[in-house]
């Protein structure tokens, strides 16, 4: 749909300083919010933008310095449940500074038609590509000293004002039909005109959370589906697919609840929180990579998390129920130093065609567990075997046990083989006929 009418999140403001603050409003949930700011003096630098929530705000352009003012554009998107926040603009060594907070809905993030433009005499002028259908276009002037300004033919001003001191700010808006070509009139001298065509949101673009509730659902995108808040499939057989990414953004979560719901992507799925497989034959899959910043949970039997190419997870992988499956075609890596691979259910399987990497530790619970890779598996922390039947295998190199020194590779039941391969390192076997293996300098095995 297109892009929602331009309005104020909040009046503009202004002072005779190096910063000011709006006062506390809550966006609309779900709107985009552009942050309209500019500083003036002589020495007055790019301005620079806050909030009380500490959100992100992401400029548009480098910003734009015409000598006794500067500009620039940033934007945010808002959240399903937005917050009471007020926003701070800083312009050091500047003598004022002000802002206008903008908000529309139905917006996107592609901002490359972007122009700025500078005029000494106080007339600036900017000429964009042509616009999308259903585009919002803005123009926003910025003027040292002056009276009112004249906007672009056919743009409505959202205001016109002398924010502070010698300092106005103009911001207004038009739709797809406007004029390539933006010209303001003014009686300013150094003055800034910004041209932005804010787009439509891209499909599969959700700022807030997805919920797929009853059985048999489809999320669907040819590109990515990009989640700012959580997703959640809730019913058996629901289904999120992206032919590019599955990004669930800042905070969020992904969520597969009911039995053989799957979550796919032909790229990537990037998770800053972490990813839950509740019920049994659930599956997470993508042909690129999985990115995990917390934990990767499959809780119910059969539950799957498949990747072509890699497995990353800052936090914790746990694989609760039996015949669960964590695998790689390259490398499942658990880059945290206090996170853990856990298979904790007789026949769940953790394998890489490549290498698992683990910094924390990796423990074989039940047995028929199996942790392999072709190539080898690095452990810097503790490779646990609790169960007859369990196994760690490696087809290229043997397990390594790497510093610090006092790491162990602990063998507790049935006959099993550590192997030994750098510095002095002991192998304990507990009970039964057992086997350690060195290579190079001496090593001792104790039964």
């Amino acid at each position: 749909m297109p892009v929602g009418t331009p309005a104020l999140a909040t009046p503009q403001v202004g002072a005779t300083a190096t910063s000011v603050t709006t006062a506390s409003f809550t966006p609309t949930a779900n709107a985009l919010l552009v942050a309209f700011c500019a500083g003036r003096g002589s020495s007055a630098t790019i301005p620079t933008i806050s909030d009380s929530l500490g959100g992100t705000w992401t400029p548009i352009g480098t910003g734009t310095d015409a000598g006794n003012v500067t500009g620039r554009l940033f934007y945010q998107a808002v959240s399903a449940s937005p917050s009471a926040m007020t926003v701070t603009v800083n312009t050091t060594g500047g003598t004022q500074a002000a802002a206008g907070i903008i908000e529309l809905t139905g917006a996107g993030t592609d901002f490359s038609n972007y122009q700025a433009g500078t005029n000494a005499a106080g007339d600036p002028s900017v000429t964009m590509s042509a616009y999308s259908a259903g585009s919002r276009v803005m123009a926003f002037g910025i003027g040292n000293a002056g009276a009112a300004w004249t906007s672009p033919a056919g743009f409505t001003e959202l205001f016109d004002s002398e924010a502070a001191t010698n300092l106005r700010l103009v911001p207004s808006y038009n739709d797809s039909s406007a004029s390539t070509s933006l010209s303001w009139v003014s009686a300013a001298t150094d003055s800034i005109g910004f041209g932005l065509e804010i787009k439509e949101a891209a499909a599969g673009a959700i700022s807030g959370s997805a919920s797929i509730t009853e059985a048999g659902d489809t999320v669907a995108g040819s590109a990515a589906l990009r989640i700012a808040g959580a997703a959640t499939l809730s019913e058996e057989n629901d289904a999120l697919t992206a032919t590019g990414a599955v990004v669930p953004g800042i905070a969020g979560a992904l969520s597969v609840t009911e039995e053989a719901d799957t979550a796919a992507a032909t790229a990537a799925i990037a998770l800053r929180a972490s990813l839950a497989a509740a019920e049994g034959s659930d599956s997470v899959s993508a042909s690129s990579r999985v990115n995990l910043a917390a934990a990767a949970s499959l809780s119910e039997s059969g539950d799957t998390l498949s990747i072509a190419g890699k497995v990353a997870t800052q936090g914790a992988a746990s694989i609760t129920e039996e015949a669960d499956s964590l695998s790689a075609a390259a490398t499942i890596v658990l880059a945290s130093r206090a996170g853990s691979a856990d298979i904790t259910e007789a026949g769940d399987t953790l394998a890489s065609a490549n290498a698992l990497a683990l910094k924390a530790s990796a423990s074989i619970a039940e047995a028929g567990d199996t942790l392999a890779t072709a190539a080898g598996p690095l452990v810097k922390g503790v490779a646990a075997i609790a169960e007859a039947g369990d196994i760690i295998t490696a087809r290229a190199v043997p397990i390594l046990v790497s510093s610090p020194h006092e790491r162990s590779a602990a063998v507790p039941a049935e006959n099993r083989t550590a192997a030994v391969v750098a510095k002095t390192r002991t192998a304990s076997v507990k009970a039964e006929v057992r086997t350690a293996s060195a290579r190079a300098e001496t090593r001792r095995a104790a039964a």
